[in-house]
């Protein structure tokens, strides 16, 4: 459960229909893990992405916009199904003006989800606002929301729900994972959706099996004759010379 929220924000989730995330700091911990080679990675958080992906399939639109630009985040976005992301500009203004043209929607209908003041600029427009945990004092007195989780560990996807819920969408998401009965026709919530909602099977890839290259053939062996057996002879099998056979004249008498 969130730990603020102001007395509104319900009635204002209610319009929401495109979230927009902020990255560094609230969909990761806020850490740039730096190489010789630049960026290495980014720690993502698989609650977040889970409850992307259960409000994409809920049919409301993700957008991210962040100030840097990363090779994971596109990787990450790819997996989630996310492809309106604006990266590498730290005045995020002139990327809020452009997807609200992209998605043609109002202030009111849009969400943003923040934890720095990179952040106030567009929170002081959307209807709806959400902070991290961890976020600055400026952001989290004028969010509607403030989560309990920090940035990576968790607040998106918190905010996300409470979102669901005001919508009135979160019991028919439960009620997806509380059917036991197998039921092919219908694809499961945590699916990405596209743009009218239904659901979209990422493809499967497959690995290449490289090349078996064939097993030399060995050159076929001239066949021996068969050899009799050997008899290695023994004393059993050595014949032996013939003893003399002795009589009663030449027994010695004692």
């Amino acid at each position: 459960m969130v730990n603020q929220m102001r007395k509104e924000s319900f009635d204002r989730a209610k319009k929401v229909k495109l979230i927009i995330l902020d990255v560094d700091g609230t969909l990761t911990d806020g850490g740039i893990y730096i190489g010789e080679s630049g960026e290495l990675f980014k720690p993502f958080n698989c609650r977040d992405g889970f409850g992307i992906a259960l409000a994409k399939r809920s049919g409301i639109e993700i957008a991210i916009i962040t100030g840097r630009s990363s090779k994971q985040l596109e990787i990450r976005a790819r997996e989630l199904n996310i492809t309106a992301i604006w990266q590498g500009d730290l005045d995020k203004r002139a990327s809020y003006i452009e997807l609200k043209k992209t998605f043609n929607l109002s202030d009111e209908e849009i969400a943003y989800i923040g934890d720095d003041i990179l952040d106030l600029p567009i929170m002081m427009q959307v209807g709806f606002t959400g902070a991290v945990a961890n976020a600055v004092t400026e952001v989290k007195t004028r969010c509607c929301v403030v989560s309990d989780f920090n940035g990576g560990e968790g607040a998106v996807r918190e905010i996300i729900e409470f979102i669901l819920k005001a919508k009135g969408l979160w019991q028919n998401i439960v009620a997806e994972f509380l059917d036991t009965e197998i039921k092919p026709e219908k694809e499961p919530f945590y699916m990405a959706a596209n743009k009218s909602g239904q659901a979209v099977k990422p493809p499967i890839m497959q690995a290449a099996r490289p090349a078996q290259s064939p097993l030399p053939q060995r050159p076929a062996q001239p066949v021996q004759p068969a050899q009799p057996p050997r008899i290695v002879p023994t004393a059993a099998t050595t014949p032996q010379p013939a003893q003399p056979v002795r009589t009663a004249s030449t027994m010695q008498t004692r």
